[in-house]
């Protein structure tokens, strides 16, 4: 398992960004909610995703975080500098939350889920999970967890139910 911070300490293309964060208590969403602006970047971060290879990160980016409270997953609308969503991006975790220095957290399970604004939806990492679980990483039960998890929602977005991951702009 990987433990990654919203604030992304240590990301090499990014030379200056922004960064917001707030608690949210609203009908559409429980959290912590996170705003990250590429400020200046070194170069552009691309993505393969399907048959697509996607610019995902550039100078003028916004990344909006959300960590839904009692849920284990987090997703991150990555919108372009004129502001049209790239993708969300669902990574599912064992947890998440802030720790003693007021960082937020999550314990990555390596399977992430793919959402393109025209529809397509791409479950990505299965691999890394399988090797996490043959290399002793993590356990059978987190493989399994992790596997329940995407599976759950994978039916939910393709059953056209948004609400698991198309959250409102809380920074707005």
């Amino acid at each position: 398992m990987k433990r990654k911070r919203a604030d992304r300490p240590g990301w090499r293309r990014v030379k200056r960004m922004g960064y917001q964060e707030k608690w949210v208590e609203a009908l559409s969403f429980s959290g912590y909610a996170v705003r990250l602006t590429l400020d200046e970047v070194t170069e552009p971060a691309y993505m393969p995703v399907g048959e697509k290879l996607l610019c995902v990160g550039d100078r003028g980016y916004v990344y909006l975080q959300y960590f839904p409270d009692q849920k284990p997953y987090a997703v991150t609308k990555m919108m372009d500098e004129l502001g049209n969503t790239v993708q969300w991006y669902i990574d599912i975790c064992k947890a998440h939350g802030k720790d003693e220095n007021g960082h937020i957290w999550y314990d990555d399970l390596y399977l992430d889920i793919v959402v393109l604004p025209q529809g397509e939806v791409y479950l990505l990492d299965q691999d890394e999970l399988d090797e996490a679980l043959q290399t002793g990483v993590i356990d059978s039960d987190e493989h399994s967890f992790a596997t329940e998890v995407a599976d759950q929602l994978l039916r939910d977005i393709l059953a056209g139910k948004r609400d698991a991951f198309d959250f409102p702009n809380f920074f707005a």
